[in-house]
């Protein structure tokens, strides 16, 4: 707006006085009359340069086009707490106010400046160079702004923003023409905080995922902080976070840690859930301390029976030397002694995972079912889904074959007497249904028909394997008592571990 100040020219005291005066009386009054008038107005500015303080070195676009830049002038800024800064070569508005005459009879005022004038509404920055100088423009700028082509961020009527240069802003808004619906927006970059009422929220990733956890639907009063990294720090006192509805901690990995005081936690159901990905709990009570493992079950288990099947090969398989049932009893021995040793140097009966389950296929290599049983009842997995029912089948299995194992027993005693006659009448004196259950029953029955073997030719016969079907079958079938021993204790592990 412009503005005149009239200064009095002084001379006579009654202006209006009616006497002779000389010429130079004539001058003075006549200048006492008009007086001076000096004519102000706000004005474009030119930024040439920004001082620390926050006033700025500028030139008039209008009043001093083309003044040289020793002689510009500083400008203050017209209100010191709320401002935006301006940037070398953008245009502000100036004026002068307190204004006197100096003593080469010129204006002299302390100049302001306020308001940037941007030709384009979604520009932030707005240079404009060699305005106020037009006949000898300065290419040079003294500035370290860089200009990152932002813009400003959106509104709606009504709505109040403190909108910086870089990409930041506060934006005080609502969800009209909804009601009572005030929304805040402090918008830094990437990341925001976002209080709002009676708005629906579009949350962004990790938040998405976790839609089975909590409402995403939300409308009522809420603050969304979103950014990359959100750290909350006390120095000196608490944090607390209260909810009357659930508090979900949701991450790649948490870390809850006091060093003074301890954890607790309190609840009337504590569910550790760690199925998935192969999880664990590790206990830890001292600093830099290995966790001491648990038993583990499937380790111990292969420990023990190792040791069981070692002992059991060398009580049957002794006695029966230098026979081929002897030996296969035992070489399972051996297998047995074998299952120890890997159990034993490999710490596989030490559990490193602590408080874990197991299931079947885990404990399949500590519990396998024994070869005659395997067309039976399957695999351990199989064997666990109904573990009743599969013992009855064994149980069965194994009386069935008494009269059959009994009968093969007979003949492989009969065939290391070396005597014909004896394994003959042996042979004669089984069933048709067991002949056909007992494997090579119908090679010994030609050697015992064949009148020309002797006692040798058979004791021959033996060493070359004649007689292996025979041997091998009464080596596994012969051991069916202790394998249902076996199989019952495979049973009531898998009750023990709830896995039938």
């Amino acid at each position: 707006m412009a503005y005149k100040v009239i200064k009095d020219g002084g001379g006579e005291s009654d202006k209006l006085s009616n006497k002779m005066m000389t010429t130079d009386e004539v001058k003075l009054l006549v200048n006492q009359i008009l007086g001076q008038t000096f004519q102000y107005e706000i004005e474009p500015v030119e930024v040439k340069n920004f001082n620390p303080d926050g006033s700025i070195e500028g030139r008039y676009c209008v009043s001093e086009h083309d003044k040289p830049t020793p002689e510009l002038q500083t400008f203050l800024p017209l209100n010191q707490n709320v401002i935006q800064y301006p940037i070398v070569d953008e245009i502000v508005l100036g004026l002068e106010v307190f204004v006197t005459i100096g003593p080469d009879n010129k204006p002299v005022g302390k100049r302001y400046y306020f308001s940037d004038l941007n030709p384009l509404p979604r520009r932030i920055n707005s240079q404009q160079s060699n305005l106020s100088n037009t006949s000898s423009p300065n290419n040079l700028r003294n500035s370290i702004f860089i200009d990152e082509k932002n813009e400003r961020v959106d509104v709606n009527e009504g709505d109040t923003i403190i909108q910086g240069r870089f990409n930041n802003s506060i934006k005080l808004s609502s969800n009209q023409p909804t009601l009572n619906s005030p929304k805040t927006n402090i918008q830094n970059g990437e990341g925001q905080v976002l209080m709002t009422q009676n708005q629906r929220v579009d949350y962004s990733e990790p938040t998405l995922k976790f839609s089975e956890l909590i409402n995403l639907d939300y409308n009522g009063p809420q603050i969304n902080f979103d950014s990359d990294r959100i750290i909350i720090n006390a120095k000196s006192d608490d944090i607390g976070i209260f909810a009357e509805g659930n508090v979900l901690i949701k991450g790649s990995k948490v870390d809850i840690e006091n060093t003074n005081g301890g954890v607790n936690i309190k609840a009337d159901t504590i569910t550790n859930d760690i199925s998935k990905n192969g999880g664990q709990i590790i206990n830890k009570t001292k600093e830099n301390a290995i966790p001491f493992p648990n038993l583990n079950m499937a380790g111990l288990l292969k420990q023990n029976f190792g040791v069981l099947k070692v002992f059991e090969g060398l009580t049957a398989g002794v006695p029966l030397l230098p026979s081929p049932i002897g030996i296969k009893k035992i070489v399972e021995g051996l297998k047995g002694a074998k299952d120890f040793i890997e159990a034993t140097t490999n710490l596989e009966f030490l559990e490193q995972d602590v408080l874990t389950t197991k299931t079947p296929s885990e404990i399949a290599a500590a519990l396998p079912i024994p070869g005659g049983f395997k067309n039976i009842v399957g695999d351990i997995e199989t064997f666990a889904e109904d573990i009743e029912g599969n013992m009855e089948k064994l149980e069965k299995f194994v009386e069935d074959n008494k009269q059959v194992v009994e009968n093969a027993q007979q003949i492989n005693d009969a065939i290391n007497t070396g005597d014909r006659k004896s394994l003959l009448n042996v042979l004669e004196n089984v069933s048709d249904d067991d002949r056909k259950k007992i494997p090579g029953f119908s090679n010994a029955l030609s050697i015992a028909q064949d009148k020309s073997i002797g006692g040798k030719d058979i004791e021959r016969a033996q060493e070359n394997g004649v007689f292996s079907a025979i041997e091998g079958y009464l080596a596994e079938a012969s051991t069916g008592k202790d394998d249902l021993k076996t199989m019952k204790s495979f049973g009531k592990i898998l009750k023990l571990t709830k896995q039938e």
